[in-house]
């Protein structure tokens, strides 16, 4: 069978990067059907490059621009719209792929008749060098949707949807919740928990650029949508019905593991970063006092018996004494 596929790009304010991203997806082994370009408002110079970079790749696109500036996930669900493909990727815009990156995800969604398909991930610096390969090699050529969950929350899969290739079908209307930086982990874990079967491609085809003026690497008052995933996450799982049953001790280790993996420790290593860079908003103060109230005592000991040692350790240090805890985040 063949199946059609659209390529959702969200663009704003990627001008150093957004011609990369475009002239990878224009060398693509196989030719995407549709490539939707959201213009997301973001003043620069960004829709000129990509535009440019476009027409040199002969790569024909959409342009469809926001009102105003919205955010990502507003940016990807306005793309989703325009779309009537069976496959859909969302590629962000200051990344790249290999020129076999289409061909593979496709073949395997297909050969293993499953809902979405995942490679590795390469995080690479802006000289284009690889820094390190987020995923363990895969074992299997495919696994459960429910086993993509766990994954997901215990960081063995990450959290993010530009390394995957989606079923139309699987994604709904609009997946993505709009208002909140950190898009990705809740609308994925929905997503996978629907999914009967994800395929697997062992090799890091997706190219993800270590952007360090990143919105979600550096401290501000979105830092606080960190605190929103985790009551996202808490929900959807127990409206999935995991928490009871057979396997429900693996699914609340997952979450736990989420908990501080996922929310206490980025959250307060982003404050206490910016608190040791001179800032001493209240907002540096909220999200420490945050961080720390997710923490409890019970947790400790399910932790170090489970194996996750450094954690139960920086756990108890950032409740007993958060200014010791950004003396040793100083040292690292």
């Amino acid at each position: 069978m063949n199946a059609t596929i659209g390529v959702v790009v969200p663009v704003y304010r990627v001008e150093r990067y957004v011609a990369g991203c475009i002239a990878s997806i224009g060398a693509q082994s196989i030719a995407p059907d549709r490539v939707i370009l959201v213009d997301d408002r973001g003043g620069d110079a960004s829709m000129d490059r990509a535009l440019e970079a476009a027409e040199r790749a002969g790569l024909a696109v959409e342009v469809v621009t926001q009102p105003a500036n919205r955010g990502l996930s507003a940016a990807r669900n306005t793309g989703l719209a325009r779309l009537d493909t069976d496959l859909v990727w969302f590629c962000d815009s200051d990344d790249t792929v290999e020129p076999v990156f289409l061909e593979a995800m496709r073949d395997a969604l297909l050969a293993q008749d499953a809902q979405l398909a995942m490679c590795r991930t390469a995080r690479v610096d802006e000289a284009g060098r690889t820094l390190s390969i987020d995923e363990d090699a895969f074992d299997a050529p495919a696994m459960s949707g429910a086993d993509l969950a766990r994954r997901l929350l215990l960081s063995e899969a990450r959290g993010y949807a530009c390394n995957k290739l989606f079923r139309r079908e699987l994604l709904g209307e609009a997946p993505f919740p709009e208002g909140h930086v950190y898009e990705d982990v809740a609308p994925l874990l929905r997503i996978a928990l629907t999914a009967d079967r994800v395929a697997l491609v062992d090799a890091p085809l997706y190219r993800y650029l270590i952007n360090e003026s990143s919105i979600s690497r550096r401290f501000g008052p979105h830092t606080h949508d960190l605190f929103v995933q985790d009551d996202h996450v808490r929900r959807l799982l127990a409206d999935a019905g995991v928490l009871t049953g057979a396997e429900a001790d693996a699914w609340r280790w997952a979450q736990l593991r989420f908990r501080y993996d996922g929310v206490v420790f980025p959250a307060a290593n982003m404050a206490l970063r910016a608190k040791l860079a001179g800032a001493h908003s209240g907002d540096v103060t909220d999200v420490v006092r945050r961080a720390r109230e997710l923490i409890r005592l019970p947790d400790l000991p399910r932790l170090w018996r489970g194996g996750a040692r450094r954690q139960t350790i920086a756990a108890a240090v950032l409740a007993l004494n958060p200014w010791l805890y950004a003396q040793i985040l100083r040292r690292r």
